[in-house]
């Protein structure tokens, strides 16, 4: 891992909603650019824990978010330019029941010297500034994030305002809107809705910052709907995270995260009340070796807290392709038996190849 990797990544992330380390122009004319881009991600996956009387640890094949995408740019002017996005997940194991799914679409406005705007679908500034640093592992169970990855708040109908980079440091923010229309008329509060995300994020060399907050609003009692759901129970989150490139091949990172209220009747196994999370990653250049831990807090005071771990590496071959092998455990007790270490264990053996 280069020292200017993660702040790379997270200002792509930011720009785009989605990087890609392989992207195709396929038109460039007139000062306009369009690219293609995306990922093909199969994995073999067994292990884990039952989840209730449905079986859910066996060996099986999946889907591991592939996906494809389109990427737009105009230049207006040496420090203006427009852009579009758009993005779609399938499913790259099956044959059968393809449905084509969006996964983010938006437009925006670009600056260098006024900052940055951009309206539609897409990942959550708080995602960006905060989640982006520990989205390392590749398995769909492997890390740890409130209100998971890339959908805090969820993603669709918002508008978000980026400040120019002011020598390392960045403020965001974003509104959701949720209307009230076809809903009955005197029920409820039929009013529309508007919920904010804010964050900052600071690098200095190889030190990078982050903070966010995520104003989620409980539409239990309203009218009012939003095309990406609502969340029942669970308001207000807000999370900070610290990455450090100690070497050009090993950096760590830190994170907490918090939900400043909750429905204290939360059940199952997401209701976290609040976490730490630490991790590195080593570049041993063929690929990388990470791992993460995390100290979860359950809602239900009768759970006790939960230690989750992520051990992984990956293999590339060529720039596009890499295998991937990672073990999570979900909820790793210390007091537990040496012999008992493998009990609910997930495996998962990969491949992605990005274009």
């Amino acid at each position: 891992m280069k020292k200017t990797l993660l702040a790379t990544a997270i200002a792509g992330a930011m720009v785009y909603g989605a990087t890609a380390a392989q992207a195709a122009t396929v038109y460039d004319q007139d000062g306009t650019q369009v690219d293609v881009y995306g990922r093909i991600n199969i994995a073999a996956q067994t292990g884990g824990p039952e989840a209730g009387t449905t079986k859910q640890s066996g060996s099986e094949i999946i889907n591991n978010g592939s996906r494809f995408g389109f990427r737009a740019r105009n230049e207006v002017s040496s420090d203006l330019s427009v852009f579009a996005n758009a993005e779609f997940r399938f499913a790259a194991d099956t044959r059968a029941d393809q449905t084509l799914q969006t996964r983010s679409t938006f437009v925006g406005l670009d600056s260098n010297s006024f900052g940055r705007v951009t309206v539609g679908n897409f990942l959550s500034v708080y995602y960006t500034a905060v989640g982006s640093v520990f989205d390392v592992p590749q398995g769909p169970n492997a890390a740890r994030m409130m209100d998971g990855f890339g959908a805090v708040n969820s993603q669709a109908d918002s508008i978000a305002y980026s400040t120019p980079n002011l020598e390392g440091f960045q403020a965001h923010v974003q509104v959701q809107h949720y209307s009230g229309n076809d809903s009955v008329i005197g029920a409820q509060d039929n009013s529309s809705e508007l919920s904010w995300i804010g964050a900052v994020n600071y690098t200095w060399e190889n030190l990078y910052l982050g903070l966010g907050y995520v104003q989620s609003k409980d539409l239990s009692d309203v009218g009012a709907t939003a095309d990406f759901g609502e969340r029942g129970g669970q308001e207000d989150l807000w999370g900070a995270t610290a990455s450090y490139q100690f070497t050009p091949e090993f950096a760590a990172r830190i994170k907490y995260e918090d939900w400043t209220s909750n429905d204290e009747n939360l059940v199952g196994p997401q209701a976290y009340d609040n976490l730490w999370g630490l991790g590195a990653t080593f570049d041993y250049g063929m690929g990388e070796i990470y791992g993460d831990y995390y100290r979860i807090r359950m809602v239900d005071e009768d759970l006790s807290s939960r230690n989750h771990w992520t051990l992984g590496a990956t293999y590339r071959f060529s720039q596009p392709l890499f295998a991937y092998f990672e073990v999570v455990d979900f909820d790793f007790d210390a007091d537990q038996a040496i012999a008992d270490i493998n009990d609910d264990l997930e495996f998962t053996v990969g491949l992605r190849y990005d274009f």
